[in-house]
């Protein structure tokens, strides 16, 4: 990167590329399909692989040196890729080529996590590598109408703060708790958000910003950023369960972000655990998130013996308080030695545990990664969650399950957003064999062009 790629201004092709359908790995409808097919090969061939010689890149795609050299000028003119440095001669002598590089400062991506508690906003540039970062509390039944207009605001002052150029700005993904419609892409009766049940949020928010957005679940696209960047690069079958106020799963199969044939799997907080247990906002009894999420942990410990702020074995009622207390009190108590604290979070472990060993059961994953408010709890969490696996699912599938706190913590959720909208401009990650031959690259993926567009 040098200097002058700094403040570079996106082409509106990176826009376009979100509202648009993506052709790449169709057949194309007409010319300029092919040739828009192409260009995105070429260019997400650059993102993953690069720096490429032309001569390269025109190997691996199986497009013509023409083709290739006519779409590189292309990009360079709109200074979404640069060119520099060279190869080393090849052996027989001859002119070395120049390297096309992908410039990833040319377009800014923005990730936000709204929880119901808090809030997590990410600036990334065109390679998921973060700029800048904000959060702060949050509340979830306030509505959407208080919510989506400070989310635009907190939004619009990270990128003000920060000196980011607005122009740069590509596009928002959002991730959120509660089920997504596949198709709608709205909030499908999200338990503890009343008031939010088919809110368009994609929509709000785009008209505010006037930038495309993307939504999902917020474990979904935690899942997608540990696959990417955390504890579980390299896996793929596993689960990552986010422990807050509510408890959500978001699945890892063969590789791809699990939704269900509607969208919303993934929602392990309504579990049963005890078909006699306490309501849950859902409408149903004895769901683990009613008996193991952070405000009935917080009770737990009340109920132990808990007292806030002067660690005396006896306090208020857990019922005339509880509502006042963070759950991240609970845990840092737990961590500094209070045996009520740590007897609640043990509790809701247990439960989670008895959850999680159907899971393994019934998908065989081969990691499980915990984050949330509560994971924070570390080893006091982890340990009964293990033991309950362990004792309740079959040795096949527990053995060599790895259960874990995620690596990527409070921006999991925000990173896995922006990637999400990455993802959509340039496609999964694709790694294909090496081709014999090819000298300037350990790895050569071989990506076919659109069919019949080679000299598109």
């Amino acid at each position: 990167m040098t200097p002058s790629d700094a403040g570079v201004p996106p082409s509106a092709r990176w826009r376009d590329a979100l509202v648009r359908p993506n052709v790449v790995g169709h057949r194309a409808s007409d010319l300029h399909d092919m040739r828009e097919a192409n260009i995105a090969l070429v260019l997400r061939l650059i993102r993953q692989h690069g720096p490429l010689a032309r001569v390269a890149i025109a190997r691996r795609t199986g497009l013509s040196r023409t083709t290739v050299s006519s779409i590189v000028d292309g990009l360079l003119s709109e200074e979404i890729v640069r060119e520099g440095e060279t190869l080393n001669a090849a052996p027989s002598g001859g002119r070395r080529p120049i390297l096309v590089h992908f410039n990833e400062s040319a377009g800014i991506i923005l990730g936000a996590d709204m929880g119901r508690t808090h809030f997590t906003i990410i600036a990334t540039d065109l390679d998921a590598r973060i700029l800048a970062r904000r959060s702060g509390p949050w509340d979830t039944n306030l509505g959407p109408d208080v919510c989506l207009p400070r989310l635009t605001a907190e939004i619009r002052s990270l990128i003000s703060e920060r000196r980011l150029d607005w122009e740069r700005v590509v596009g928002v993904g959002i991730g959120i708790p509660g089920p997504v419609d596949a198709t709608l892409h709205t909030l499908v009766a999200p338990p503890r958000m009343a008031g939010w049940d088919g809110v368009d949020v994609e929509g709000i928010i785009r008209a505010a910003l006037n930038i495309p957005v993307i939504l999902n679940n917020d474990t979904n696209v935690g899942a997608l950023a540990e696959s990417r960047y955390g504890a579980a690069a390299g896996e793929s079958d596993f689960a990552y369960v986010k422990v807050g106020t509510g408890i959500g799963c978001g699945l890892v199969i063969n590789g791809e972000i699990y939704r269900g044939s509607s969208g919303v799997a993934g929602e392990m907080g309504h579990f049963t655990v005890d078909s006699a247990g306490p309501l849950c906002d859902c409408g149903n009894r004895g769901c683990l998130e009613a008996m193991a999420g952070a405000p009935q942990l917080v009770r737990n410990a009340l109920a132990a013996g808990y007292a806030p702020g002067d660690g005396a074995a006896s306090g208020p009622h857990p019922n005339e308080i509880d509502n006042e207390i963070d759950v991240a009190e609970v845990v840092q108590a737990a961590l500094h030695g209070d045996r009520a604290c740590q007897s609640a979070i043990r509790g809701a472990g247990e439960l989670i545990g008895v959850a999680l060993a159907n899971l393994v059961n019934l998908v065989n994953p081969s990691v499980i990664l915990l984050d949330g408010s509560v994971a924070r709890a570390g080893a006091i969490l982890l340990e009964p969650i293990t033991e309950a696996i362990q004792q309740r699912s079959l040795w096949a599938a527990s053995h060599a399950v790895r259960v874990q706190v995620s690596a990527l913590g409070d921006s999991a959720v925000a990173l896995g957003a922006a990637t999400m909208v990455l993802d959509a401009i340039f496609g999964s990650p694709v790694y294909i064999e090496h081709v014999a031959g090819d000298d300037d690259a350990a790895e050569a993926p071989v990506l076919g062009a659109v069919s019949g567009a080679t000299d598109a």
